[in-house]
């Protein structure tokens, strides 16, 4: 209909049947009806209201259901609000280099044509993007497979009716015409297809790729009015091509990933919300989980559902706080549940928490980590104890430290903290989190000697004297100096020391442009296969290690005999990776990076092509630290043979199915996250869940 010149809505920006167009984006009110939405002020032609009202037209109970006569119309302002007179012609702005603000269906997208290396780098500039990487929209499946590798699940992805963004492959094409600062240091693109009328008008344009990303200023919250995007965007815009009509709802586009044959989510929201996820163990009462600080999202649940929210985003600052606040009042009304208990992070200092404490209802304080592992085993309906081991930046420990690379064993009643990575320094804390070469020298100043740390000197070209001086200072009198034993901050130190990424623009740039270096490494070279069989080998050997300590007579001194032995092996295969011994301190199983950290500087130093030995040792990095996680699961003892995996490190692809696959050599399944985001938007499923077991107990 949309392309038939003899249709009555031939290229009508609004076409929907009643399985497609708006829905969440603006309703306000249950049940779905005209009236209840933001369509509620256009009064529907006699053709329209016909078919909205004839049980065999496929526009049946269309709510969003309109043509040109109805009212709802699009319109083309340039940044000084002059109207331009038709709209087709945003087409040719978009060929001649503007950038233009178009409205979706859940809030503006700022867009420019993809091969046009000055607009791409305007708006990186004017967006304050950092090297944070562009979203492209695809004329259609064929022209994304000229840049990108699709296999038969990435098509599926990215032709369903939820349409999201799907990380893909680029491929190595030397003349792509594909913008440089589109998706910077990186090995793949985040490619979607057209999935509103408003998409395939602008593909009556020349261009095969447009930028399509969310429209906000540095840190803020996603622009969805007109008369902000007119305001806010002025100075990023030179047009907007805008609509009549009202979103309620704002919702970001969906992120995904296909991870070990699987489709994983890095940002949940449009085409996927609210759609809920159903629990084997009923809701007593309707409870909230509030979710955590980054990448938040919140769960509203009862009896067998529980909804969680669209991507609301990081939440500092008082607006993302503010639209935090307002979706979860309206959310309430759109999945009808409204909470009697609220759950929520236990750190005392999230915006969350200090919501929750104004709230006058009971709470429960939740570990992050802790919700992270329920969340998981509760989408697989998974009641009994397992072991999972939890892998992201920050978490509010127990004992005040940042959690971050954590081995837990519990379920919904309850967890006992296993092992984790030793704490190490973290000089400024979160703001330190911005400067990897900075954590790196902090590592290696607490892990290497002085005659062993004056052999990196030339490493810290990027790192000033006075800085340096600085941190030893913080160091030595532990002033603003933190603990943590994240992965992510590991990560980060990695980076810092192979120069792969020195200042970190947007959330993870340090370890997905590792990842991104690690894995070109891998795609080209043989010697990975000779890896991948030492992996295996020394798997094995830890494997019948274990069997044979089970006939030690001693169970009192048994793990710390299994941990002697599993460290030699360790040692054994220490030029193939970088080991992480293991230690007992009490009850907890350390691990310990100080030889990981030698034995990747030395590497580097060691190579006169630092560019060529940087992506081996980042992919040999990748292994060790797979090979360190399913080892210590082992020792600590794998339940059922299945070993839950939570946080925002196994968005890591390469590490994820690295996992995966050694774990199957040796018969354990590696459970993680399908339905919710692997790291911090799932956590809020996890809360409530935790919340109602508690809720339990205490009622009984």
């Amino acid at each position: 209909e949309f392309f038939d010149p003899a249709d009555r809505r031939y290229l009508y920006p609004f076409i929907n049947c009643t399985n497609c167009g708006p829905r969440y984006t603006i309703i306000f009110d249950r049940p779905y009806d005209r009236c209840k939405t933001t369509m509620k002020d256009f009064e529907m032609c006699e053709e329209c209201e016909h078919q909205y009202n004839e049980p065999e037209d496929r526009r049946f109970h269309a709510q969003p259901v309109a043509c040109a006569e109805c009212g709802l119309n699009l319109e083309l302002l340039d940044n000084k609000r002059k109207k331009i007179e038709d709209y087709h012609n945003v087409i040719n702005f978009i060929e001649q280099g503007a950038i233009v603000a178009v409205k979706g269906l859940g809030g503006f997208h700022l867009v420019c044509n993809a091969y046009d290396e000055k607009a791409v780098k305007k708006l990186r500039v004017l967006k304050e993007r950092g090297s944070k990487p562009f979203a492209l929209m695809a004329r259609n499946i064929e022209t994304a497979s000229t840049e990108v590798i699709i296999d038969e699940q990435e098509a599926e992805a990215l032709t369903s009716p939820s349409a999201p963004i799907v990380l893909l492959r680029r491929k190595n094409i030397p003349n792509s015409r594909i913008a440089k600062d589109v998706a910077p240091g990186l090995h793949t693109l985040g490619i979607l297809l057209p999935y509103t009328p408003v998409h395939h008008l602008l593909f009556l344009g020349k261009f095969d790729f447009l930028v399509m990303t969310s429209a906000n200023l540095s840190g803020m919250p996603l622009i969805y009015k007109n008369e902000d995007a007119l305001d806010q965007l002025r100075n990023i815009a030179d047009y907007f091509l805008m609509n009549n009509r009202d979103i309620y709802h704002p919702c970001d586009d969906s992120v995904v990933q296909i991870i070990g044959g699987k489709i994983c989510f890095h940002r949940r929201a449009r085409g996927y919300v609210p759609v809920p996820i159903f629990v084997k163990h009923e809701f007593t009462r309707p409870m909230a989980g509030l979710g955590g600080e980054m990448k938040n999202a919140f769960c509203l649940a009862f009896k067998n559902k529980a909804y969680v929210s669209q991507y609301i985003g990081d939440m500092h600052g008082y607006e993302n706080y503010e639209r935090f606040r307002q979706e979860y009042y309206s959310f309430q009304h759109v999945v009808n549940i409204f909470p009697e208990i609220i759950a929520h992070d236990q750190h005392p200092d999230y915006s969350t928490t200090k919501f929750a404490q104004g709230i006058d209802l009971p709470r429960y304080s939740i570990q992050h980590h802790y919700a992270h592992l329920v969340s998981v085993m509760s989408e697989y309906g998974l009641d009994s104890a397992l072991l999972g081991v939890i892998c992201d930046g920050t978490g509010y420990g127990d004992d005040g430290n940042i959690w971050g690379f954590e081995f837990l064993l519990g379920n919904g009643q309850g967890y006992v903290r296993k092992a984790h990575l030793e704490y190490m320094p973290l000089p400024g804390g979160d703001a330190g989190v911005e400067h990897p070469v900075r954590i790196a020298y902090a590592y290696l100043k607490k892990t290497l000697t002085n005659s062993e740390l004056e052999l990196t000197k030339h490493l810290w070209k990027k790192l000033s004297a006075f800085e340096r001086e600085i941190i030893e200072a913080q160091l030595k009198n532990n002033f603003q100096v933190f603990y943590t034993s994240s992965a992510g901050r590991l990560f980060d130190a990695i980076s810092g020391i192979l120069g792969v990424c020195t200042k970190v623009t947007y959330e993870g740039q340090a370890a997905i442009e590792l990842e991104s270096v690690a894995t070109l490494w891998r795609d080209s070279h043989k010697l990975k296969d000779k890896i991948e069989q030492a992996a295996k080998q020394r798997l094995l050997k830890t494997k019948q290690i274990l069997l044979s300590q089970q006939l030690i007579s001693e169970p009192d001194n048994s793990k710390r005999q299994l941990i002697e032995l599993y460290n030699n092996v360790v040692s054994e295969y220490s030029g193939e990776f970088y080991p992480i011994f293991l230690d007992m301190e009490k009850d907890l199983i350390l691990l310990r990076i100080n030889r990981l950290l030698l034995g990747i500087v030395n590497k580097f130093l060691d190579c006169p092509d630092q560019e060529e030995i940087r992506g081996e040792i980042a992919y040999r990095f990748h292994y060790s630290l797979a090979l360190s996680i399913l080892e210590t699961a082992l020792i600590i003892g794998i339940i059922e043979n299945k070993l839950i995996v939570g946080g925002g490190v196994f968005q890591n692809k390469l590490l994820t199915e690295i996992l995966i696959g050694l774990a199957q050599k040796i018969g354990v399944n590696v459970i993680y996250p399908t339905k919710l985001p692997v790291g911090d938007g799932g956590i809020a499923f996890g809360q409530v869940v935790i919340a109602n077991k508690q809720n339990r107990v205490l009622s009984n």
